[in-house]
């Protein structure tokens, strides 16, 4: 399970990184490794921590840091073990809800789930929000305990009745194969009334997981118009799975000269490009793309570079991209399927 399956309570870990980042005067191994933890360069902030444990420096604090840093890399059992010898070293009740609720979601994704949910209990002493909620919600779902997820999912959504938190409930509902009890989330999040882009693009989203195309334009139409630069990367992907390439090309090179965007954007034309049957012309993209992408943008490159390869029967380089894939990124099942169907050409 990857990061991203937690849904808002990975945003809740993010925003949360900064409760302690900084608020030190002097340069030192503790607001190094806090810096370095927001900016994602998670291995520098575990030494900078251990270094400033050694030095006995706000040792508990520490210890968090190097749990969430744990967290982020997919090092659950090690996280765990941070965040309890940090819960054992500072008894604040602030400090406290926070360091269980990253040790709730490493012992969910590690697959503790009975502890991660007696965590969530001890975190519900303090006062649950809507993450908490949404977390016991998840577990209840994979213990089979539907009645419960659903109260969980409820209380979640009420303290927070955003398109966000709708969202996240029917892809955690969609992980199990029950749509049906998903979308009943869905319907519910397109009862709020619209004001921003970001609001227009998530309901473009929510009617195109109800299979509502002409109304996803709609909505994603009206995010771009209102500067919401997400909703014409999504438009694109509309339009190819409508075989509408031409206009999802227009997309995408709408969505190239928004600062920051080559990478994705690349993919998209490159995606085009593999629609139209122009595969040279989609590696040209790719490789473009890659020579853009910032950290979190190869993957999809790398992916797609696999199968042009594929798709212009060059087997043996399809073969060796796709290795060299799975190297990077081992937990892919899609690239795993695609693997083993190309040891067979």
């Amino acid at each position: 399970m990857k990061w991203k399956k937690i849904g808002l309570a990975a945003a809740a870990i993010t925003a949360a990184v900064a409760l302690t980042a900084c608020g030190m005067k002097n340069k030192n191994a503790y607001e190094s490794a806090c810096e370095s933890l927001e900016r994602g360069e998670y291995q520098e902030a575990v030494k900078d921590f251990q270094e400033s444990v050694i030095r006995e420096v706000k040792v508990p604090f520490c210890q968090r840091g190097i749990g969430v840093a744990q967290l982020k890399m997919g090092q659950y059992e090690q996280a765990i073990a941070s965040f309890s010898e940090a819960l054992e070293g500072e008894d604040g009740k602030k400090f406290q809800k926070d360091v269980l609720s990253y040790k709730a979601v490493a012992e969910y994704e590690s697959g503790r789930l009975k502890e991660a949910q007696d965590s969530c209990e001890r975190i519900k002493e303090f006062g649950a929000d809507a993450s908490c909620y949404f977390l016991i919600g998840k577990i209840s779902l994979q213990l089979d305990q539907y009645e419960e997820a659903k109260s969980n999912f409820d209380q979640a959504a009420e303290k927070d009745s955003s398109y966000a938190m709708f969202m996240d409930i029917y892809q955690a509902y969609g992980d199990h194969d029950m749509d049906a009890d998903g979308k009943a989330y869905l319907s519910r999040a397109l009862e709020l009334s619209p004001g921003s882009g970001s609001d227009y693009y998530q309901r473009g989203r929510i009617y195109y997981f109800m299979g509502d195309y002409a109304g996803a334009q709609t909505e994603l139409l009206q995010a771009a118009e209102k500067g919401e630069k997400e909703a014409r990367l999504f438009l694109g992907k509309i339009y190819l799975e409508q075989q509408d390439s031409a206009s999802a090309r227009a997309m995408y090179q709408e969505y190239a000269q928004e600062e920051g965007s080559a990478a994705r954007a690349y993919n998209g034309l490159a995606l085009c490009d593999m629609a139209e049957g122009n595969y040279d012309g989609a590696l040209q993209n790719i490789s473009l793309g890659l020579q853009e992408a910032k950290e979190g943008e190869a993957q999809e490159l790398l992916f797609n570079e696999a199968v042009a390869y594929e798709h212009k029967r060059d087997f043996a380089t399809a073969k060796a991209k796709m290795a060299d894939y799975l190297i990077r990124f081992p937990d892919d099942e899609n690239a795993q399927r695609e693997s083993s169907f190309l040891q067979t050409r």
